[in-house]
């Protein structure tokens, strides 16, 4: 008889990905009206050449924001489908080197960002 231990149940894959799905519903949400609030936020501002300067940087920022937390609910969706601890495991490996390697280029292209918004800024 082999040894089904380290099996995940199904009842609670089931659980898992609805749970999953209900979160990333709130998170879409939450998302929503913080862009909404933000635009309101940023067009009730004056007018400023700091500020304009970086409004890349805060949309590149909100990107990749988004991009991340896509990549998370994406993971999380593999994890509730795996069958075993072995898949988890292997899963989450993966999803952190991945994460990784985005959150170098990431901060690469931040850098470079920021560097080009400083070189707009006017002097005085």
């Amino acid at each position: 008889m082999a040894d089904n231990s380290l099996e995940i149940p199904q009842a609670m894959r089931d659980a898992v990905e609805q749970n999953l799905k209900q979160a990333q519903a709130a998170y879409e949400q939450l998302m929503d009206f913080v862009t909404k609030a933000m635009g309101a936020w940023t067009s009730a501002m004056p007018s400023n050449p700091m500020a304009a300067g970086f409004e890349d940087v805060q949309e590149r920022v909100a990107a990749m924001a988004k991009q991340n937390a896509g990549s998370i609910f994406a993971f999380a969706g593999k994890i509730s489908n795996a069958q075993t601890l072995q898949d988890v495991l292997m899963l989450q490996t993966q999803f952190a080197q991945d994460q990784m390697q985005a959150y170098a280029t990431q901060t690469q292209e931040l850098q470079k960002l920021i560097g080009e918004a400083l070189q707009k800024l006017p002097r005085g």
